[in-house]
């Protein structure tokens, strides 16, 4: 067992899919399932700010549409009954699978519509993503990283689609371990990835999200920010600087700096 452990974010981190995800995936499948269509400009706009550019980045898909029907309910635009989401969700690990499962026993049409956007979303990403490269700079910190560090793959996306992109570049060749959404939440895979060989002095999470950052602290875990917009320029920065000072065991001198950096980048973009 090597003697540190490194978490890393998939979408919107390692690779430029983000706002792919959202745009041209997530978000029409919505409108198509639920036919919405005139109501695109607004629901667009919605549906990116709570995904893209406000404290929710990178949450969980299915909570990210709970968020987008309450909203659209306040600006005006029908929508369904989805009163039922809150049962599945609050059922635990909320995933495609999850939810089969689940509407074997409280079958709802929303429940079933939510099933049907979720996999037609993922089949709209698939076509989008199949050639996307991962950011420049992921492959050369995994390499300087890999023979100091176990390296973990946390991620809300599904497991599949982690595992089709992160073969991309043979970065799957670097990895220890690569959780998904199947998982739970990104503060159970990171937990589970230390078990009871690493402390938090001695782990990093690198993500993209202020739920990456809430997934090290409740681990006790160091945060790298990658930052929306300048994810290039973090990566070459980590395997510059920082990546060696978490290595020596001299993060604690630069986390407050970054963390301002990360946030005060994040209420220039909301």
């Amino acid at each position: 067992m090597k003697p540190y452990l490194i978490g890393i974010d998939s979408d919107g981190t390692a690779f430029d899919s983000m706002t792919i995800k959202h745009r041209y995936a997530f978000i029409p499948a919505l409108l198509e399932i639920w036919g919405l269509q005139e109501h695109s400009g607004k629901i667009h706009e919605i549906c990116e700010f709570i995904n893209l550019y406000s404290p929710t980045r990178g949450v969980n898909r299915f909570i990210g549409m709970k968020l987008a029907f309450q909203r659209f309910e306040k600006e005006g635009i029908p929508v369904p009954d989805y009163s039922s989401i809150d049962g599945f969700l609050n059922a635990g690990k909320p995933s495609n699978d999850s939810l089969r499962n689940y509407l074997e026993r409280h079958d709802t049409p929303f429940l079933r519509q939510l099933l049907e956007w979720s996999c037609l979303a993922d089949r709209y990403f698939e076509k989008e993503v199949r050639t996307l490269p991962p950011f420049r700079g992921v492959l050369p910190v995994l390499k300087q990283a890999e023979d100091r560090a176990e390296i973990a793959v946390i991620s809300s996306a599904a497991e599949k689609s982690l595992r089709a992109d992160w073969q991309k570049e043979n970065l799957l060749d670097h990895v220890t371990v690569l959780y998904g959404l199947e998982f739970g939440s990104k503060s159970a895979q990171l937990k589970a990835a230390a078990g009871s060989h690493f402390d938090g002095p001695h782990m990093l999470m690198i993500g993209d999200a202020a739920g990456d950052h809430e997934a090290a602290r409740s681990a006790g875990a160091w945060f790298y920010p990658i930052v929306p917009g300048g994810e290039e320029r973090c990566w070459e920065q980590l395997r510059e600087r920082y990546l060696e000072l978490f290595l020596a065991d001299r993060y604690a001198s630069v986390q407050e700096e970054l963390l301002s950096r990360f946030y005060h980048a994040a209420e220039t973009k909301v």
